[in-house]
């Protein structure tokens, strides 16, 4: 029996013995979790970082490309401006082109009163004294109608 003896063991042994290991391994996991966090968070920064810097770059070539827009548009500002100027030569030439019909009308009407003229200074000559002051009267406003037009 003393062979029998020596494998019985008492049961408070054993809840020692785990008591002790369930300690030991709960520091252990504690100590494991603890370097483990760490190291996620020393990870999860240089992610931050990485993406900080994508970010910068990301942004920095938006604005440098928005920098080169804001210039194409103030060149085209200038140009906006100079087909401004260019219509308004346009249309002062398209009131003057509008009057034209008008202009025309008036020299034609000054050759007709020109030639009117003409022919009453020849049928002056033509007459006697009396018809030739009338005539005179005649080619005196006929020149106040022509002096009308030329205005």
């Amino acid at each position: 029996m003393s062979a029998a003896t020596e494998k019985v063991h008492q049961i408070e042994d054993y809840q020692q013995k785990e008591d002790d290991m369930g300690q030991d391994f709960a520091a252990g996991v504690g100590e494991t979790a603890q370097k483990d966090m760490g190291k996620v968070a020393i990870i999860i920064s240089f992610m931050a970082v990485v993406l900080l810097v994508v970010f910068f770059y990301g942004l920095n070539q938006n604005l440098t490309n928005l920098t080169s827009e804001v210039k194409d548009l103030q060149g085209v500002r200038g140009e906006v401006a100079a087909l401004n100027s260019q219509m308004d030569v346009v249309d002062g030439r398209l009131v003057e082109l509008e009057k034209l019909p008008t202009k025309t009308r008036h020299i034609i009407m000054d050759g007709i009163i020109e030639e009117m003229n003409q022919k009453a200074a020849y049928v002056g000559a033509q007459l006697g004294e009396e018809e030739q002051a009338k005539l005179a009267q005649v080619q005196e406003l006929l020149k106040d109608v022509q002096s009308g037009l030329q205005k």
